[in-house]
């Protein structure tokens, strides 16, 4: 009997051991885990439009050297490393975002390069370096930045993000000048696209603690308590005000819209879309009423031919553009984009409807719309609140800006001044918007099994509360 015994403790021990060190099963992959084949369509597509481009200026320029072909070396490597870091085995996040991501980059560098941003600066270190440092951390957060590390670390320094922001702000009205209706430091610098980026991870870290409150509703419209009314209130007000201090009305526009997609994505609660329309509506008309230069480009949205040689020059010369690319477009290098003032920034929609045509831009848009979806689908899949509310804003603020923009430069918005997230030149613009892409695709990666980090921080706000 005694034997018998020993002989079961012995059987257990080694089934309770076994059982104790069984391998864990691995971490299930975020939505798209797949999508190889982007990358190949990315490559295909950003060499076969680079190919007549660059063709083109050889034959009409002599004296072209390596510096032309520069950028799309720097896109090769982005494109390479994102495709190897971004493989199954090593990757969980949404691998479709990612090659989206290096395929727009890639149209952006050859539309670039069409209209000769490049060549004509490439002396400069400033004309490559938003381009490089963006893409370093693209790649970085393609590679190592972990989903956990993000989810715990906004809520602790959610505070500092928000400061940060506002201290953007604060340097480019101490120190800034005016130009072209806008505010810019010395050199035409305009660091308010960081600000963006900072607040869009201040909200993450922010609202989630404040879920239940901020999913009040009376009537489908909402009611928040009080106290968190008045935060929300003057949180991201003081943030509008800094975006209206510094004549940036785009950024204003953009900090609203984004503010109310992640409301709308955190409640569940379609009221907080109205509310914000409504806001939005009541503001832009304030505004108008104050400042002569908003009320200018309202009158020019009106009616661009009123004066056609004086302010509706630009968007007169833009939709002439659009007009003369038709369905199909001139074709790649045979448009006149330098008709339009500022097109290689501001209007740079126009340039690509001329030589690409209606239907050229209609992918377009369908392959930006993709982007964005793949990204807000992920995100909604995350268990965190903080990665799912951080993918949402990045979404979010990417859209709004595509949405001024195009819509200024086809004349269905009032233009803001706002670029093209991966087509317009700006060194800051191009950089946030590579850097929110990393934040975006860190956030799709899914946690570990068993980890739970931003928990203790949304138990902490409730206690707060």
């Amino acid at each position: 009997m005694a034997e018998e015994r020993q002989r079961q403790r012995r059987g257990g021990g080694v089934k309770g051991g076994a059982q104790r060190h069984k391998r864990q099963p691995p971490e299930p992959s975020a939505p798209g885990g797949g999508g190889g084949w982007w990358f190949a369509l990315a490559g295909l597509t950003v060499w076969a439009a680079a190919f007549p481009v660059a063709a083109s200026r050889i034959m009409n320029d002599e004296s072209v050297t390596g510096a032309f072909f520069a950028p799309l070396a720097v896109w090769t490597a982005v494109w390479a490393l994102a495709w190897a870091w971004s493989r199954p085995r090593v990757f969980a996040g949404d691998r479709g975002f990612v090659a989206l991501t290096t395929l727009l980059l890639g149209l952006g560098v050859v539309v670039q390069l069409r209209l000769g941003t490049w060549e004509e600066s490439w002396t400069a270190w400033r004309a490559y370096a938003p381009l490089v440092v963006g893409a370093a951390g693209f790649l970085f957060g393609v590679r190592w930045l972990p989903a956990g590390a993000l989810s715990a670390a906004l809520p602790r320094v959610r505070w500092l993000a928000w400061l940060g922001a506002l201290g953007v702000m604060g340097v480019l009205l101490a120190f800034g000048r005016s130009y072209r209706g806008g505010t810019f430091l010395p050199g035409q610098i305009n660091p308010t696209e960081l600000a963006k980026l900072l607040l869009v991870c201040f909200a993450a870290g922010w609202l989630p603690a404040r879920r239940e409150g901020l999913s009040r509703t009376v009537c489908g419209l909402p009611t928040p308590p009080l106290r968190d009314a008045a935060a929300l209130a003057f949180a991201w007000g003081a943030a509008i005000l800094g975006a209206v201090a510094v004549r940036d009305l785009g950024l204003a526009l953009i900090l609203c819209l984004t503010l109310v997609l992640m409301l709308t994505a955190l409640t569940r609660r379609p009221g907080w879309l109205a509310l914000g329309a409504a806001a939005a509506v009541a503001a832009g008309w304030a505004v108008r009423l104050v400042s002569a230069h908003t009320r200018a480009r309202f009158d020019v949205w009106l009616d661009p031919f009123a004066d056609p040689l004086g302010k509706g020059w630009q968007i007169g010369q833009s939709l002439c553009a659009q007009y003369a690319g038709g369905m199909w477009g001139t074709g790649l290098g045979e448009g006149t984009p330098g008709a339009v003032p500022i097109v290689s920034s501001d209007f740079v929609y126009a340039a690509m409807a001329e030589e690409w045509g209606l239907a050229g831009c209609a992918l377009l848009l369908a392959l930006l719309w993709l982007w964005l979806l793949r990204l807000a689908r992920a995100a909604a899949a995350q268990r965190d609140p903080t990665l799912a509310l951080l993918g949402a804003g990045v979404a979010s603020a990417l859209g709004a800006q595509i949405l001024l923009n195009v819509g200024g430069v086809t004349k269905a918005l009032p233009m803001t001044g706002i670029t093209l997230p991966l087509f317009s030149q700006g060194g800051f613009s191009l950089m946030t918007t590579l850097l929110l892409c990393a934040l975006g695709t860190a956030a799709t990666k899914p946690l570990r099994a068993g980890a739970r980090p931003g928990r203790r921080a949304i138990m902490k706000g409730r206690k707060e509360r």
